[in-house]
């Protein structure tokens, strides 16, 4: 088994040493350096691949799949199952926050299974188990290969191992306090609004974010003073786009919201309430975020 470098410019930048690879690339990464894994998977069976991130230059610089040696091309001719915390084909993206950016310390774990009536590929994100994330329908592409791309220096080092995980499927994350997912189920001066979702999520110390959608993505940071148990959103930044005019009345009153909060109540652990400066309240609740689907095209074709 080895590595096979991308046949381009970049190919120097590229350093091998065994089962481990260093991308010491200066300059500007105009497309990701790929690196390839002579490891075939060819047979019916399962295949389990860990490789493991002691170097990452940057968080989400580096990304992780399957492909095949036809579909194995330099920068973003590449075509594969790949992993990055979204899904994605080499350069179009197929499924959104599928699972985390891969950073430094990193590890993801690649099981493959094969038979004769399909293909499915399962992400595992620092031994946590991510559930299926590609599953398509014979006839399909074979052998397949485990590849890596650089889109920032770092180093990476790939094993296969003989133990394969019991648990495969996604397991719904546990939040307490007011971390989570968020629905309004009770919004007196605004009815209209019942149904809109809010997730928040702690970043450091006292400081959360906290992300909201109706047409556009929302978003905004928390600061938390803990003397005085209030809260102070930063101004609220939203992506652009236009919408029916209903949705983007909505927006405006849910942007108002999360403007005007003062303060985050957590009554138990199921449902959260928002006070603001104006002196109106929302009530809302929690709901568990359904798993994203599998990807089931066959990118190869």
């Amino acid at each position: 088994m080895s590595w096979v470098v991308e046949q381009s410019e970049n190919t120097p930048a590229v350093h091998v040493n065994g089962d481990t690879i260093t991308c010491t690339h200066n300059g500007f990464f105009g497309s990701p350096i790929n690196v390839m894994y002579k490891d075939p998977a060819s047979q019916n069976g399962e295949y389990f691949w860990q490789v493991e991130f002691p170097e990452v230059q940057e968080a989400g610089g580096v990304s992780v799949g399957l492909t095949t040696e036809n579909s194995f091309k330099s920068g973003w001719g590449l075509t594969a199952m790949k992993y990055l915390g979204n899904l994605s084909d080499g350069s179009a993206l197929l499924v959104s926050a599928f699972g985390n950016q891969i950073k430094q310390n990193d590890k993801i774990g690649i099981l493959l299974q094969l038979t004769n009536a399909d293909l499915k590929m399962y992400i595992f994100h620092n031994e946590q188990p991510l559930g299926l994330a590609f599953h398509i329908s014979s006839p399909y592409s074979k052998p397949l290969y485990p590849v890596v791309s650089f889109n920032s220096n770092g180093k990476i080092k790939i094993s296969r191992l003989q133990q394969i995980p019991k648990s495969l499927e996604r397991t719904s994350a546990e939040f307490t306090g007011v971390n989570g997912h968020w629905k309004i189920i009770d919004y007196p001066p605004h009815p209209e609004c019942i149904g809109c979702k809010f997730e928040i999520k702690h970043e450091n110390q006292n400081t959360y974010h906290l992300h909201a959608r109706v047409v556009n993505s929302m978003n905004c940071s928390l600061k938390h003073d803990s003397t005085n148990n209030q809260w102070k959103p930063s101004p609220v930044v939203s992506t652009m786009m236009m919408g029916p005019p209903e949705d983007m009345k909505k927006e405006d009153l849910i942007g108002n919201l999360i403007s005007g909060i003062q303060r985050l109540e957590v009554p138990d652990q199921q449902h959260l309430i928002i006070r603001t400066n104006n002196g109106t309240q929302a009530q809302l609740e929690r709901f568990t975020v359904p798993a994203p689907p599998a990807v089931t095209q066959n990118i190869f074709n």
